[in-house]
């Protein structure tokens, strides 16, 4: 936690002192580095490279009878080896590391007859504490469930709290996976030409910045983003649209910038733009958020792609 809080402070002091007027871009880890794909299955998101392959769910809530103040990130890699990272709601729970060690806090697995196949502490195998935030890898007791079963149930207990439910589609995952293998087999000999094309989806200009700054794919500002386009932005009029051509500007204006400059104007931008926008989508200030994205974008479309209109 101290670390990416460093981080961000380092960031936003290089961007102050280095007077940008106007911030961008990406690595282009997909762009330049890696050929990139991803397609919905219900819930899951496969996902493929030319070296890699898995599926994702995103933002999960977990429930129970009172509500729970649990949410979640689930991956699976088609190895059937997966992990779980859990955000706790900020103003309700809290996610300390002294907390969440303590061995009453329990991990379950149940299969969908309800028969427990993990019943263990629940940071057994806790990685990445910080940010109100914990990476937990799945017990290989659950990868029969996600191989095998319809549907498998994930619980969590919480100190004195009633125990967090969370169902996750195993049909469904084993789409995903089976569509990811198949797609990085593709997307490997594509690499091997050549002919990788720009990811259709991520966050391109956000993720570059915060890679600048060291910070992790599930990181507070991404996380936090993310769940303001698919929950908010995506629901506005017009907004499919609207991300749709974002999605097809952002290459272009990234392909553009001069490489001399890229790091200074990434500082910039998550100064000015990405941190305020993720803080006040956070704080459920959405027609701020929604302004400065569309000044960032407007702003850049400007500089480096003046024949398209964002």
């Amino acid at each position: 936690m101290l670390l990416n809080t460093r981080r961000r402070a380092l960031g936003l002091i290089l961007a102050a002192g280095a007077g940008l007027r106007w911030p961008l871009t990406r690595l282009a880890h997909g762009a330049e580095k890696e050929c990139f794909d991803s397609k919905a299955f219900g819930p899951w998101k496969g996902l493929a490279t030319n070296s890699q392959a898995g599926a994702r769910m995103s933002q999960v809530r977990f429930d129970n009878d009172q509500g729970c103040d649990l949410h979640a990130d689930v991956q699976v890699a088609t190895s059937y080896d997966a992990k779980i990272v859990l955000y706790g709601d900020r103003d309700k729970i809290k996610l300390p590391k002294k907390f969440l060690i303590d061995p009453a806090n329990r991990l379950m697995v149940r299969s969908a007859d309800g028969k427990e196949a993990v019943n263990e502490p629940l940071c057994g195998n806790c990685t990445d504490i910080f940010d109100n935030k914990v990476s937990i890898v799945l017990p290989l007791a659950t990868a029969p469930l996600f191989r095998e079963s319809a549907n498998m149930q994930i619980l969590v207990k919480m100190g004195d709290k009633e125990e967090c439910h969370l169902k996750l589609d195993c049909e469904s995952l084993r789409k995903a996976l089976d569509w990811a293998a198949q797609r990085q087999s593709e997307l490997a000999a594509q690499y091997d030409e050549q002919k990788c094309t720009p990811p259709e989806s991520g966050c391109f200009i956000t993720t570059a910045a915060c890679e600048v700054l060291g910070l992790d794919d599930d990181c507070f500002e991404l996380t936090i983003l993310r769940r303001y386009r698919d929950e908010v932005l995506a629901k506005r009029p017009g907004g499919e649209v609207e991300i749709a051509r974002y999605y097809a500007i952002a290459p272009l204006i990234l392909a553009r910038m001069p490489e001399s400059t890229r790091r200074a104007r990434l500082l910039g931008l998550y100064a000015r733009f990405i941190l305020p926008a993720a803080l006040a989508a956070h704080f459920g200030l959405n027609a701020l958020a929604y302004r400065l994205y569309r000044r960032m974008v407007a702003g850049l479309a400007r500089d480096f792609a003046p024949e398209l209109k964002p």
